[in-house]
């Protein structure tokens, strides 16, 4: 019997254990039917995919209204991947068709998110070199499959940016190509994850047979450069960790679960045992440092105990958000790593098993399909036929990482991404490689002929608080006044307690209004306070736009909260200078209608700072 210690509950995962029945390395594991997959794929085109754009929403039913309308661009390519594996060519060549259209209009890489609704650059407009490597991936093996020539040039032109515009250090490109002003070096940070997902790009672009000898030459250099630097730098052969990468400081230590996971993945058992890795031990160690048990549960952390300790107690003070929790050792469940976890142990039982180390290979089986039995437990109650996963158990993943998102009004958001992953598991089919791992029985997944699509909201665009207001003003000067009010009104909800809090920030340290005489310098002061002018800017336009309405309560209710709790607000103008709203209105509405606002001149003069 397989021991379960690093489990963590051993009552519990006995109990597992007992309810599942020993494996056969003669025979491939069934951890998917067909049927099931097949209502997972269902659920994410009715639930997740907008026809408009050809994207899936990443958590389309949380209750955090600007994150239901983003489409991670790591996640659209993993659905792009599942599409051609499942053979859903409208799907597939959808997404492609998006990326080619995004590329053309702004070839320098791709944002981070993208709008699910409107197909604009979403609420992450970053550039970094992991999900446009797996963009690249996708177009490449688009076009190895369907000998696409769009697809082939969309895979080239990505790996020519990422090669010849990343920064590079000892064979490993950076996260991106440009630093955040008072904020992160991207250039200088480089990613294992970003490293891998770039390596497993370049594996399939070269497989493709119409690459010249020069672009052949290109890429190989590169593949080769970054798989040295993954297992000389990224991978610690003295404690078999795998690192997170390099940042300015030195080695950045910190224990990741898809460092490990994905360069078994990417790179492949052979190759990292003919470099001198022991994948069994590499798995080992990974298992003992996150494979956890919460609230009775069995899955994997995606980060280590150290820094599981570390952003709990970063995360004392929060009470809006989800953080990792006081009891399990503060430990969080991720299912989308899970899905990949589950398809590294398969993988290396695979090749365990070839290599006649049978008594290595049936425990990694024997976990992979208690895990994926976990996986199953966590589907989400109120849809049917465990057709969707949450994205993880409440938590903040790293203390520079992203939170859990905001559930549904049901219970968990449903996640693309660990739905996506939930198949890939269960078919054996690696995304990274491409490869079909023989250790787990062929499933067929049909596609559905009629999508009944799930009904989405009336679209208001979310985004970041500058978009929002950006996309107001123009429904504003287009005379499309119900519009404006319902986009200002959003901006509003989402960003007014950024925006009370700039206010309060701007009377304590500046005291008034701030300079401005064109210099670049007097300029980002003002956009620091960047809420409170976008909020006071919707403001003005709800005002507006009930004026023309000759809604004119509405319209002095929404210009009251201006001079009430935003009075030092400082709206850009594209003619280049700023005006305050506060002084603005006094034109605009009181001295033209004084019968309506004539109550709304604010009783003193807007302080200016010295």
């Amino acid at each position: 019997m397989v021991s379960v210690k690093k489990f963590g509950a051993v009552v519990l995962a006995f109990g597992l254990l007992q309810n599942s029945h020993a494996v056969s390395l003669d025979s491939p594991l069934m951890l998917l039917t067909s049927a099931h997959g097949r209502a997972i794929y269902t659920h994410l085109l009715e639930h997740h995919w907008v026809p408009q754009t050809g994207l899936f929403a990443s958590f389309p039913d949380s209750q955090d209204a600007g994150l239901a309308q983003q489409s991670s661009t790591y996640e659209q390519a993993a659905m792009g991947l599942l599409a051609l594996q499942v053979g859903d060519d409208d799907r597939a060549d959808g997404l492609l068709q998006f990326f080619k259209r995004v590329w053309d209009a702004q070839p320098h890489g791709f944002s981070n998110f993208y709008n699910t609704d409107f197909g604009s650059a979403g609420i992450e407009k970053t550039v970094h070199a992991g999900p446009n490597a797996w963009v690249g991936l996708f177009a490449a093996r688009f076009a190895n499959r369907k000998e696409n020539t769009d697809a082939l040039t969309l895979a080239l032109n990505v790996g020519y940016w990422m090669a010849n515009s990343l920064p590079h250090k000892h064979g490993a490109i950076a996260m991106g190509i440009a630093d955040e002003p008072r904020g992160a070096p991207w250039t200088r940070i480089f990613s294992t994850e970003n490293n891998i997902s770039y390596y497993a790009f370049l594996s399939e672009l070269v497989k493709n047979k119409s690459l010249d000898a020069e672009q052949r030459r290109l890429f190989n250099a590169e593949h080769y450069a970054a798989e040295n630097w993954l297992l000389n730098t990224a991978f610690d052969r003295s404690t078999y960790r795998v690192r997170r990468g390099e940042i300015p400081s030195g080695i950045d230590n910190k224990g990741a679960l898809d460092t490990v996971t994905w360069l078994i993945s990417a790179i492949g058992c052979r190759r990292l045992s003919e470099r001198g890795l022991d994948v069994a031990r590499l798995l080992d160690v990974a298992g003992q440092r996150f494979e956890v048990t919460v609230q009775g549960d069995l899955g994997v952390d995606p980060a280590d105990q150290q820094e599981a300790d570390f952003t709990f107690a970063q995360d004392h003070a929060v009470t809006q958000e989800a953080k990792r929790p006081a009891n399990d050792q503060h430990r969080m469940i991720w299912y989308e790593g899970l899905g990949q976890y589950v398809l590294a142990l398969m993988a290396a039982a695979q090749y365990l098993k070839e290599k006649g180390q049978a008594e290595k290979a049936e425990p990694l089986l024997e976990k992979a399909q208690r895990l994926q039995k976990a996986f199953d437990h966590a589907a989400l109650r109120h849809i049917k036929d465990q057709a969707a996963y949450p994205y993880a158990t409440p938590g903040r993943f790293f203390t520079d990482g992203w939170r859990t998102p905001a559930p549904s009004t049901k219970g968990p958001a449903s996640s693309l991404i660990a739905g996506i992953w939930r198949l890939f598991s269960g078919m054996g089919v690696d995304p990274l490689s491409g490869e079909t791992l023989r250790t787990v029985s062929t499933v067929h997944i049909i596609v559905p002929q009629t999508i009944h699509l799930a009904e989405r909201a009336v679209p208001v665009y979310h985004g970041t608080s500058e978009d929002m207001t950006t996309r107001a003003w123009a429904q504003l000067n287009e005379g499309h006044w119900d519009a404006a009010i319902a986009q200002a009104q959003a901006t509003i909800h989402e960003w007014s307690k950024w925006a009370g809090t700039l206010e309060d920030k701007k009377k304590r340290e500046a005291g008034g209004l701030l300079p401005y005489s064109g210099e670049a310098s007097e300029r980002q002061a003002i956009f620091n306070y960047w809420a409170l002018n976008d909020v006071a800017a919707c403001y003005f336009i709800l005002g507006k736009a009930a004026d023309e309405k000759h809604n004119y309560a509405q319209a002095q209710q929404a210009l009251r909260q201006i001079v009430d709790h935003y009075a030092l607000a400082q709206v850009w103008d594209p003619k280049g200078w700023f005006w305050s709203p506060v002084e603005a209105l006094t034109n605009d509405f009181v001295q033209r209608d004084p019968a309506h606002y004539g109550a709304l001149q604010p009783s003193e003069e807007t302080p200016h700072a010295s």
